[in-house]
């Protein structure tokens, strides 16, 4: 059996001194999507920019071990090298991480700069292999918009769509659908289970999003005043949770669905 993706044990991180989040364990095995849920301000998010070892979040204890290199024996700009060449970051608005009134081509070829991995022969080939695979068609027009001229969904099929050409195995998506309507989530949430299935990207996707998280997850990790209070197999935790934050998040939703087909879930 490989080795995990991603290893963090008893990790506490935060904006300072003080911690956001303490106490959390979890692995990502290759192949996996793990879903972390809970309601806003939990902690979630300020877990993923730690993981990718965003410079406004510190590390104060525990370990992160990244595809077997221990995240703490590393220098910041070491560790932030890493973390951006290994993790592919979907963030809850794509459009405001990209420049909005730079076209998508200029944005693309500097990200593929900073990786060393720009091929100038090579770079339309690969774009339409990348956008085939995302259902994205036109790939001139859509390459030669900015940002702002583009759907939400679109923006972020077109985050997604950047990870892929920087070959990044592995997808940190911060509330992937939260912004979109109930159609484009579904497209959304569709394409986030094909990479998964048909290429093996490990995902860990953190959604506020119950019916989500059944629709993708393998494993559910729930958050709740920045620990992780429950972790374990999606069925588990959605039909037999152990912790009482859990029950009552649970009771909270009428009906897990919201657009999502519920006989799909994350193991499919």
């Amino acid at each position: 059996m490989s080795a995990p993706v991603l290893t963090v044990t008893r990790l506490a991180a935060g904006y300072g001194e003080g911690n956001a989040v303490e106490e959390v364990s979890f692995t990502l095995e290759r192949g996996e999507t793990l879903c972390l849920v809970g309601e806003s301000g939990c902690g979630k998010s300020t877990l993923l920019k730690a993981l990718m070892a965003s410079p406004e979040v510190r590390l104060n204890s525990g370990t992160v071990v990244l595809e077997g290199t221990d995240l703490s024996t590393l220098t910041p700009r070491e560790r932030r090298r890493l973390c951006c060449g290994r993790l592919g970051l979907v963030p809850q608005q794509p459009g405001s991480s990209f420049n909005p009134i730079r076209s998508y081509r200029k944005q693309f070829i500097e990200a593929l700069k900073s990786q060393g991995k720009f091929d100038r022969a090579a770079f339309e080939d690969r774009v339409e292999a990348v956008f085939r695979k995302l259902e994205l068609r036109d790939r001139k027009r859509i390459l030669d918009s900015c940002p702002y001229a583009l759907s939400g969904g679109m923006n972020q099929r077109m985050a997604l769509a950047l990870a892929l050409l920087l070959e990044q195995e592995s997808l940190l998506c911060d509330e992937p659908t939260s912004a979109l309507d109930a159609t484009v989530q579904l497209q959304v949430a569709k394409e986030l289970k094909r990479l998964r299935q048909e290429q093996g990207i490990s995902q860990i996707i953190v959604t506020h999003n119950l019916a989500l998280a059944q629709f993708l997850a393998d494993r559910i990790g729930v958050m709740y005043a920045g620990r992780l209070v429950e972790y374990g197999e999606a069925d588990e935790v959605l039909h037999e949770p152990r912790h009482s934050y859990t029950r009552s998040l649970l009771a909270a939703i009428p009906r897990l669905g919201g657009g999502l087909p519920e006989t799909e879930g994350g193991r499919g």
